[in-house]
């Protein structure tokens, strides 16, 4: 009994330092005219837990109905589950539309204060945002693309004085001016948390959860 509690300093100090390990999340989307492409890469422990989800096929048969293929893979692109789904704006529920929404209203505060915590622990470490676009008018193009610089440059300032950034964040766009429609954009960002936050907010998510939204009978 004495050997387990002189093991406790060394118990207590281990998973202080392991609250304090890195979580970095990259979200890397390309979207070259009709052809998607979304991966969300996790790694943590210096890179020992790591898993990506990727949505290779994004795929719009009718303007109403969707198709996506995900893969969730684990370590070295293992495959660990391939989902493929369906979606229909004919299909849509309502009602679990409505639950969500009961959902947030009965816990906007405490939903309020974790995204606040959370905006200012994450670090943003990477945020690039590459655009390729163009109509078959040369003078709409230009003005298109005036109207990208404006909006990115308002982005901008908004983002960094609510984020934490390492790097300067990059937003370009490159004129197309062939007698074709173009439109291509790339999106690479990386965020970073510790593990820790995700300790002091993980019961909190969890107990609105099973709170729920408000009852029928309110």
């Amino acid at each position: 009994m004495e050997f387990v509690l002189s093991l406790y300093p060394f118990y207590i100090a281990t998973m202080l330092l392991l609250l304090l390990v890195p979580v970095r999340i990259n979200l890397f989307f390309v979207r070259e005219n009709k052809d998607d492409f979304l991966t969300i890469r996790v790694n943590t422990l210096f890179s020992l837990i790591r898993f990506n989800i990727e949505v290779p096929i994004l795929q719009q048969e009718t303007p109403l109905d969707l198709t996506l293929e995900a893969e969730l893979k684990a370590g070295q692109d293992k495959l660990v589950r391939e989902e493929k789904e369906k979606l229909s704006a004919l299909e849509f529920h309502w009602e679990k539309l409505q639950i969500f929404l009961d959902y947030l209203q009965k816990n906007k505060q405490v939903l309020s204060f974790m995204a606040r915590f959370y905006t200012r622990a994450l670090t943003v470490e990477k945020l690039v945002l590459r655009v390729r676009a163009g109509v078959d008018d040369a003078a709409l193009t230009a003005q298109l693309c005036g109207l990208y610089w404006a909006v990115t440059g308002t982005l901008k300032q908004f983002v960094q004085k609510r984020l934490n950034f390492t790097g300067e964040p990059v937003f370009t766009i490159d004129p197309d001016f062939s007698s074709q429609p173009v439109f291509a954009v790339k999106l690479d960002t990386v965020i970073a948390l510790r593990i820790g936050h995700f300790t002091v907010m993980g019961p909190l998510l969890l107990w609105t959860i099973i709170r729920g939204g408000r009852k029928k009978d309110e």
